[in-house]
Parts: structure tokens; C-alpha cells; sequence
């Protein structure tokens, strides 16, 4: 067992060893070619640098060319206003509802009623006839009352009419519009033109009625030579 265990100490120690030589090596490498790494390093940084360097400088010449070829084109700015429209239109207001509906008043009025009674009186004898004694004889005759008869009638006492009536007033409106306006920075010398396509449209009037003059004075010119000279035998 002692010498197992010496053995493999042994082992362990020579592979530890040869461990810390190859760590020892490889930093001695790195620090041979690490002036070789910097410089390789230095060099593609000042290349990358120069050409963003001339890639901004380009860009630059040509966004001033385009700044050049922009201001040297014709520019149209729109000069618009707001007009102001003002309208009408209808809007509810208050509201007349008119309901009818029916209502009972106690009323009362007076009317004479008349009864009728039937009254037995005994009297001496008028008349001196007895033919109609010894008879059986029946007479008879009832009372009457008089009782109120109700009746009701309909008449009309108003007539109530619902209408528009139109009246007009007037209303000041009061608001604001926009418009443009222009502000016009240039130096003092050049002079500001203004109507200049009014100008350029005469002159090219100008121009087309000189040259038909000039064609109407071309095509008349050789009738007349040729008149003359038949003229002449």
C-alpha cells in the first residue's frame, strides 16, 4: 500500500509539473508576438479611421452639391386665407304643449216639480138622477209626481289656435381667420420681381405676333414677283 501511494504522488506531482511548464511556455509566446498583435491592431484602427474619415467627407460634398442643385431650382410657396362662411340652421327650443282634457264642476240650478193627490170628499147628492145607484161600480184614479229630467247639451264657447310666428334679428358674428404671409430675408441689391409670368406671357405674345407678320410678309412676296413678271411681255 506505501508504495502505491508513493507512486501515485509521484505521477501526480510529475503531471503537475509538466502542467505548469506548458502555462509557462504559452505566456512566454504571448508575450513574444504581443508587440506583433498591437501593431496589427494599431494599423487596422488608423485604417478604419481614414476611411470614415473619407466616406464624412464625402458625404459632405455631396450634401452641399445637393444643397446647390436645390437652391438653384424654382420654388412655389402657396399663399392661402381662410374666408369666413357663416350659415343658419334650426335649433329646438322651448316647447308649448297644449292638453285638453275634461273636468267636472258641480253645478246646480231651481226647477218647480208639481205632485198630483188623489183626495176623497163626501158631498150631498147634485144632481136628483139615481138611475146608477144599486150597481156595482168601480172607479179608480192614481196619483202622478213630477220628477226632474236631466239632459246636457254641448256648445262651444272658444276656439284656441296653436301657430308659428316667424321674426328675424340680426347677429354679429365675431371670429377670426388665418392666412399666410410671407417674410422675405434677401440682401439689400436684388431687386424683389414680382408679376414675372404676366411679363414672360406678353413678351411671348409679342414674339408669336411678330413672326406671323413676318410669315404672312414671306408668303405674299412671291405673288407679287410673280404678277410682274407676267406683267412685263
Amino acid at each position: 500500500m506505501s508504495v502505491t501511494s508513493e507512486n501515485m504522488t509521484k505521477g501526480a506531482l510529475s503531471m503537475f509539473d509538466m502542467m505548469m511548464n506548458m502555462q509557462r511556455l504559452g505566456l512566454q509566446a504571448v508575450s513574444a508576438y504581443q508587440p506583433l498583435v498591437s501593431a496589427f491592431m494599431d494599423s487596422t484602427s488608423a485604417a478604419e479611421r481614414a476611411t470614415r474619415s473619407r466616406f464624412e467627407s464625402t458625404r459632405a460634398r455631396s450634401s452641399g452639391l445637393r444643397e446647390l442643385h436645390e437652391t438653384s431650382d424654382e420654388q412655389v410657396i402657396a399663399i392661402g386665407e381662410e374666408v369666413l362662411n357663416v350659415g343658419t340652421r334650426m335649433v329646438a327650443g322651448k316647447t308649448t304643449r297644449i292638453r285638453r282634457i275634461v273636468v267636472q264642476t258641480p253645478v246646480q240650478q231651481e226647477v218647480t216639480l208639481h205632485t198630483e193627490t188623489v183626495v176623497l170628499e163626501r158631498r150631498q147628492p147634485v144632481s136628483g138622477s139615481g138611475n146608477e145607484v144599486l150597481t156595482e161600480v168601480t172607479i179608480e184614479m192614481s196619483d202622478f209626481n213630477e220628477v226632474p229630467v236631466v239632459s246636457k247639451a254641448v256648445h262651444l264657447v272658444e276656439e284656441v289656435l296653436l301657430r308659428k310666428q316667424v321674426t328675424a334679428r340680426t347677429e354679429t358674428i365675431h371670429d377670426t381667420v388665418r392666412r399666410d404671409k410671407l417674410e422675405i430675408e434677401q440682401p439689400s441689391s436684388l431687386p424683389v420681381v414680382f408679376k414675372a409670368a404676366v411679363q414672360q406671357d406678353e413678351k411671348k405674345r409679342e414674339e408669336s405676333a411678330s413672326a406671323d407678320i413676318q410669315d404672312k410678309r414671306q408668303l405674299n412676296a412671291p405673288q407679287t414677283g410673280g404678277k410682274t413678271d407676267q406683267k412685263r411681255p
